[in-house]
């Protein structure tokens, strides 16, 4: 814990250092959103160990470690105060997006998520698109075919107080990683993989899944959106895997199981922006008890072809009514607002 905290504090501070090197009011206050947004990550992120920690060691450091990040934030607060509104409203604009897609398997969310990462990086934003499923999916339909570009073993190191384990490697700091680990895909996309379990490693999951969170909770980075597929069910919600999230899609499908996955996941993700996407309905009612969708994405046969062969349905169908749709999930993530 106090290793973790350390850690937060160097990437909070190495945002703080970035903004005396702005060369613009606009490139200053996008970078002050980021330290902002960065303090607010981490403070969520504390939260649970504030309440459970009981040791008298330990808990006067928690608090500390609050304090600096609360002072922080603000200071953003009042930095991004002296800015006029229309170079706060561009640099709003440019904020790289955090978004995490859950649901029930076989929902569709891979391929929404897939197809909104490439959609945003053809408008010339930084995409990183992250697979944090250990079945191979996220790669097949950005177009990567079967990649499964991960963390290289020399990007981990064993801690016994990390999950599993494992933990990213000392010195190696998130946006490190991304810039060193990431493959690049079609149209610019950089996509990181957790390991996939198979025949020949069922470790490698476990090892890198620790060091995975910290790159998504740490990369501060305030231009780069980033676009997580999450594993399916409610397991790695219920464990905070989507807290580097500031706005969370669920993806429902029309059968009953996929709505009553759903109705258990919104409760683990209200402290966030919530999005229910409706995927792969034809004519089929929304399901009762169940947050009404913000964003419907029809059944569409050319992307069933296109996922059934392995390929990118924005390659296969790229004016399809499912991708279209995924457009206007883009615009509602690019332009709604962001809770504090």
């Amino acid at each position: 814990m106090i290793e973790t905290m350390a850690r937060q504090l160097d990437v909070t501070q190495a945002l703080l250092t970035d903004t005396e090197s702005a060369s613009s009011a606009g490139a200053r206050c996008l970078r002050w959103l980021g330290v902002q947004r960065q303090a607010e990550t981490y403070l969520r992120h504390l939260g649970p160990w504030t309440e459970r920690v009981r040791s008298p060691r330990l808990a006067p450091e928690v608090l500390e470690h609050k304090s600096a990040l609360e002072t922080h934030k603000g200071r953003a607060r009042l930095e991004l105060g002296a800015f006029d509104e229309e170079t706060r409203r561009e640099a709003r604009a440019e904020l790289g997006i955090r978004v995490a897609f859950i649901g029930k398997g076989g929902a569709g969310k891979t391929m929404i998520a897939a197809t909104l990462a490439r959609q945003l990086a053809r408008q010339g934003r930084k995409v990183l698109a992250v697979d944090l499923d250990t079945n191979p999916g996220l790669s097949m339909s950005l177009g990567l075919g079967g990649s499964e570009s991960g963390l290289g073993p020399e990007a981990l190191e064993e801690h016994p107080g990390a999950s599993y384990g494992w933990q990213l490697a000392e010195g190696l700091t998130p946006l490190d990683a991304v810039d060193r680990y990431a493959e690049v895909g079609p149209d610019g996309v950089r996509f990181l993989a957790v390991g996939k379990i198979s025949s020949l490693d069922k470790s490698a999951a476990r090892r890198s899944i620790a060091a995975m969170r910290e790159i998504l909770l740490g990369l501060g980075a305030p231009d780069i959106d980033v676009i997580a597929d999450m594993e399916a069910g409610p397991t790695t919600p219920f464990e905070g895997y989507h807290a580097f999230a500031e706005t969370v899609v669920v993806v429902v499908g029309p059968a009953w199981r996929s709505a009553m996955t759903a109705r258990r996941l919104l409760p683990m993700v209200d402290d966030r922006n919530t999005i229910v996407a409706a995927n792969r309905f034809r004519d089929e009612p929304d399901h009762p008890d169940l947050t009404s969708p913000s964003v419907r994405v029809p059944f569409d046969p050319c992307v069933a072809e296109a996922e059934r062969h392995g390929r990118a349905p924005l390659d296969a169908c790229p004016r399809s009514p499912a991708t279209s749709a995924v457009e206007t999930l883009r615009e509602l993530l690019l332009t709604q607002e962001v809770r504090p």
